[in-house]
This record gives structure tokens, C-alpha cells and sequence, in this order.
């Protein structure tokens, strides 16, 4: 082989690879055989149809990953507002357990105090008691010398009004 075959040869596998670095590549085309074209054809066609399907594919994911993140964001920072809040209130509620001990504390002792009084209200309900039962025993006893007072009365005097003119 001599030195002109042997740079053309290697000028199209340079080509092929797309490292000739010459601005006409049409010298390069035609030394390549029909089957060698129609394979770089279908390569190109190939290579192409997939970038095509890779684009088409990336805008749909475009279309529901942006949406989504944009919601993730905010349901983020709407999450983070929910636990402020939160840890807000219960620092709050901390704060006021003192007084609420204190108020508790003040409650259970008024309590002893309404239960010694109301301990001395039951032993006077008793000793109320014990004094109707006495006022029951008199009152029955002014009805007895009531009657017998009645009686007492009412046949003489039976006998007296037969004589008054009225």
C-alpha cells in the first residue's frame, strides 16, 4: 500500500470517528462504501429519533415534577408554620402550668374549709332535727289538751245556750 491509501484510509476512520477536522467532508463521504453510508444513515436517524423521544419524554417530566415541587415547597413551609405554631402554644401552656399549680393549690385548700363547714352544717341539721321532733311532741300534745279542752267545754256550754236569746 502506498502512503496516499494509507492517509485516506485512515482520513475516513478519522472521519467516521468526526475527528478529521477538515471543513469538506464530502471527499471523506465518497471514499465510504453504500453499506458504510447506509449504516451512518440509520445511526444518525436512530441517534436522532432517540434524542427526540429523550426531549419529548424530559418536557413531560418537566411538566410534573416543576408543579410538584413548587407544591412540596409550600406544603414544606406550611408544614414548618404548623409546627412553629405548635411548639409556640406549647410553651405557652408551660408557662401558665405555674399559675394554674398555684390556683390548684388555693382550690384544695378552700376545699377543707367548705368540707369542715359543711361538717358543722350536718350536726346542726342534726340538732334541728332533734328540736322538731321535740316542737312535733308538744304540738301533738296542745292538740290533745285542745281536745279534752273542747270537750270540756262544749257540754256545759251546750247546756248554757239554751238559755241565751241569741
Amino acid at each position: 500500500m502506498s502512503d496516499e491509501d494509507k492517509t485516506s484510509d485512515s482520513g475516513v476512520i478519522m472521519c467516521e470517528a468526526g475527528d478529521c477536522g477538515k471543513t469538506d467532508c464530502e471527499k471523506c463521504q465518497e471514499a465510504l462504501t453504500p453499506e458504510a453510508k447506509s449504516m451512518e444513515e440509520c445511526m444518525g436517524r436512530s441517534m436522532e429519533t432517540l434524542s427526540n423521544a429523550f426531549t419529548a419524554s424530559a418536557k413531560r417530566w418537566e411538566m410534573i415534577v416543576y408543579p410538584s415541587l413548587f407544591a412540596f415547597i409550600l406544603l414544606a413551609g406550611y408544614g414548618f408554620y404548623l409546627i412553629y405554631s405548635l411548639t409556640q402554644d406549647a410553651h405557652q401552656m408551660a408557662k401558665n402550668m405555674q399559675q394554674i399549680s398555684d390556683n390548684m393549690i388555693v382550690v384544695s385548700e378552700s376545699m377543707i374549709a367548705v368540707s369542715q363547714n359543711t361538717n358543722q352544717q350536718t350536726a346542726a341539721m342534726r340538732d334541728i332535727v332533734v328540736n322538731m321532733n321535740n316542737m312535733n311532741a308538744s304540738m301533738n300534745q296542745m292538740r290533745h289538751d285542745m281536745s279534752v279542752m273542747n270537750y270540756n267545754v262544749s257540754r256545759p256550754m251546750s247546756k248554757i245556750n239554751s238559755f241565751m236569746p241569741w
